[in-house]
């Protein structure tokens, strides 16, 4: 099935005549437009053109009647008060199977009347405008369009602890399981209705008996099923409330309040380190750290001690030669006159070299002062830009606590928020025991429910032996007998096989589009139950808790994709908000993995922000056809424009 044009008149958001035209053969359609432009309108477009009043979007509305559901989407614009939706789909297995189904209804009276015309390859039908519900549940069933037709951020609903009843139900329906029921419950009836000829009264008494305790046995189990539901529900929504509420509590300063002590410890804390880094900087300022700033001088004054240094030695030198040489004239006979010559002209060297004294600093003195001048006040200026730093450091974190301790909270607000929320979660904790006790219970009435079943057959069988055969009515008895049989194991077989590919399918899909391939291996489902659990490559149980949401989401898009695929059934898929709750890896996965190859037809309905240009880019080559929803302030409604947001042409 292929949806090729969409009309919309005067419908919600979408004034006068709209239309989508689908002629593109690449798989994945982009409608796109910002929040309130019409998507999810165009959503429920689709479903109540197909399905009428047995749109799950009907169901789930707030309407009191279907007239009043569809007298909401009348745009009044135009003053005729009249709106009509039209889908055109094809059947792509069949060679005639173009078909087109008009709804209008005008909103002027009281009471909507919805007319329904019905065209199949270009001419009107009338058996298909008479039966139209029946033709669609063979394509398919209403029941089982959600699984289709769905809201992206709704679906991370289903990923619970437990299969619903609900979704199991629509599993095996969408399995073919449920056929076997209604074969089953079909030969029953004939089986009843021959017995009720043929037996004798006491038998027919204590076989009517065990059948209304079977029929009872089913009727407790399948309310125990729907209380269970209903317990899951609402603790649904009481955990959603209490994410509200503290999320609140959270806005109006209630982190603070609860780590206010933790935040003036760190504060102290803070302040008490810096002010020791301060002592450490006055120790430096009160020690060599003034030279810094003359460190040039400091270089000057060095160079000048030395040479007073070298002078002074030379000095010394010359007054010790002096003496030698007198010494040594004066005990030796000889030319004196070339040991003259050299004391003279070391003087004369000497001379020329004098320098005027300027600090006369002592030895120990210029040592410091080479030390002062070589490495140490480099130490000293890295160690105090590095105190200064992390003053500064401490400073801005005390500073933004300060910032959060000055935060006006209103305690009595608080008060009442986090009263709620200690309501919440007493009522949370109350509905998980209630949830237990009634899933013992359930399995209790399940066990109830085997065994009424059990006597019922048992003495039905008693019954049936007594039975003569010798007409048609005997041989229906035998053979229905038999089939029952026949059929309880093949339901069970069935059950398991399909189950089993149906789990082989769902890890494959969620290994396309997972970002942590290695995180689960394998997802399991048990034929009986129903219920999936999640095994890694050890062999260890994955538990479902420690799934952020966006794993939960993308494992309910597996179970969807995996449905679709193992039910045969070519159908296009329409999803609204599909990436709410992923992160960018996963997003990128469902882009290129889920959305080209979920059905030969996705219509994906978005946000600039969920497909934003680079999203755009890499799923482009299965983009097909493209439009953006312009909402025009002058009339008050939203038009269609071909391309994605950003003007690329489909």
């Amino acid at each position: 099935m292929i949806i090729t044009q969409l009309t919309l008149h005067n419908f919600g958001v979408y004034a006068g005549t709209n239309q989508f035209q689908f002629q593109n053969q690449k798989p994945v359609v982009l409608i796109g437009g910002m929040n309130g432009r019409g998507k999810t309108t165009f959503l429920e477009a689709v479903l109540l053109a197909l399905y009428g009043s047995n749109s799950f979007a009907y169901a789930q509305s707030r309407a009191h009647s279907y007239g009043q559901y569809l007298k909401s989407f009348v745009n009044q614009s135009d003053g005729t008060l009249t709106s009509y939706i039209e889908l055109s789909f094809k059947m792509t297995e069949r060679a005639d199977g173009q078909y087109t189904i008009r709804r209008e209804w005008s909103g002027a009276g009281q009471r909507i009347r919805e007319n329904i015309s019905v065209q199949k390859d270009g001419a009107d039908d009338l058996f298909l405008t008479q039966n139209w519900p029946m033709l669609m549940e063979s394509i398919l069933p209403s029941g089982l369009s959600s699984f289709f037709f769905f809201d992206g951020e709704k679906i991370a609903e289903l990923a619970v602890e437990d299969t619903s009843a609900q979704m199991k139900e629509s599993i095996r329906a969408l399995l073919g399981v449920t056929v076997l029921d209604r074969l089953e419950n079909d030969l029953g009836r004939i089986l009843t209705n021959i017995a009720k000829a043929s037996a004798n009264e006491l038998d027919m008494n204590e076989l009517d008996r065990l059948r209304l305790q079977r029929d009872q046995s089913k009727t407790n189990l399948r309310l125990a099923d729907e209380e269970i539901a209903a317990l899951e529900q609402q603790l649904s929504g009481n955990k959603k409330e209490q994410e509200e509420a503290r999320n609140a509590y959270s806005a109006k300063g209630g982190d603070i309040v609860a780590k206010r002590r933790d935040l003036l410890n760190q504060k102290t804390a803070l302040d008490a380190q810096g002010r020791l880094l301060e002592e450490n900087l006055l120790d430096a300022a009160a020690g060599e750290l003034p030279f810094c700033m003359i460190r040039d001088l400091l270089e000057s004054i060095c160079i000048q001690a030395k040479k007073e240094y070298e002078q002074g030695v030379t000095k010394s030198a010359l007054e010790k030669i002096d003496f030698m040489a007198d010494r040594f004239l004066s005990s030796n006979r000889g030319d004196s006159a070339p040991i003259q010559y050299f004391i003279n002209f070391m003087k004369s060297a000497a001379r020329e070299e004098y320098v005027e004294p300027v600090y006369e600093l002592t030895d120990r003195a210029w040592d410091q002062a080479k030390r002062l001048q070589s490495d140490q006040l480099e130490k000293t200026r890295k160690s105090t830009t590095g105190i200064m730093s992390l003053i500064v450091s401490l400073q801005k974190k005390s500073d933004e606590i300060d910032s959060r301790l000055s935060v006006d909270i209103d305690e009595k607000a608080l008060a009442r928020i986090y009263k709620k929320i200690k309501e919440l979660e007493q009522t949370e904790m109350e509905l998980s025991v209630q949830l237990d006790v009634k899933r013992k219970r359930r399995t209790a009435l399940h066990s109830e429910a085997i065994r009424a079943n059990t006597n019922y057959q048992r003495f039905s069988e008693s019954v049936l032996r007594n039975l003569e055969y010798a007409d048609d009515s005997g041989r229906i008895t035998s053979y229905s007998q038999k089939a029952l049989k026949i059929l309880e194991k093949y339901r069970i077989r069935l059950q398991k096989d399909k189950v089993d590919l149906l789990a082989k399918t769902m890890s494959d899909c969620y290994k396309k589009i997972a970002s942590k391939k290695n995180l689960i291996d394998q997802i399991q489902m048990d034929p009986v139950t129903l219920d999936f659990q999640y095994v890694n490559a050890d062999g260890g149980i994955v538990p479902k808790a420690s799934l952020s949401a966006g794993e939960k989401q993308l494992m309910v898009i597996s179970l969807l994709w995996a449905l679709a695929i193992c039910s045969k059934w070519k159908l296009p898929v329409i999803i609204d908000t599909p990436l709410s709750r992923l992160d960018s890896a996963h997003r990128l996965s469902l882009m290129t993995s889920y959305f080209p190859n979920a059905s030969d037809q996705t219509i994906i309905l978005s946000t600039d922000s969920e497909i934003n240009r680079h999203d755009y880019e890499a799923m482009k080559d299965s983009v097909g056809d493209a439009f953006t929803l312009i909402y025009d302030d002058e009339r008050k409604c939203s038009v269609i424009k071909k391309g994605y947001f950003m003007g690329e042409q489909s």
